[in-house]
């Protein structure tokens, strides 16, 4: 999906700095993943709301790789790329806008890494 370039490359960027950090935990790959969630629905943009099934389908699956762990997560609704991609659309709720999530990972970067790496399981 060429249209996804932008998200793709910041969840890239992303990920390639969270396989730098030693003994990264589950915890806090799920903690970073919430504060991320919680993000998209308090800060511009926000995730749009219309039925509130988008919202809902919000999902953070853990996985163990044998380069340790991951946190697969994203929204399951089948129009989610649509309306994340839907650049001039008029959202019903207000502050809602395109690119929220792709918008929460780049804003947030420094504190994803902060908070996983506070909760890595290495001697400081």
């Amino acid at each position: 999906m060429s249209y996804l370039r932008g998200l793709n490359r910041v969840v890239a960027n992303l990920n390639y700095a969270i396989k730098e950090i030693e003994g990264r935990s589950l915890k806090g790959l799920l903690l970073a993943v919430a504060h991320v969630r919680k993000e998209m629905d308090n800060v511009i943009p926000m995730i749009p709301v219309d039925t509130g099934d988008l919202r809902a389908s919000w999902f953070a699956i853990p996985v163990n790789l044998p380069a340790g762990p991951a946190v697969i997560c994203g929204f399951s609704a089948n129009y989610a790329v649509f309306v994340h991609e839907m650049i001039g659309a008029a959202f019903q709720r207000p502050g809602a806008g395109p690119k929220f999530f792709q918008s929460a990972l780049r804003r947030n970067q420094d504190k994803i890494l902060q908070i996983i790496w506070e909760n890595a399981k290495v001697a400081r």
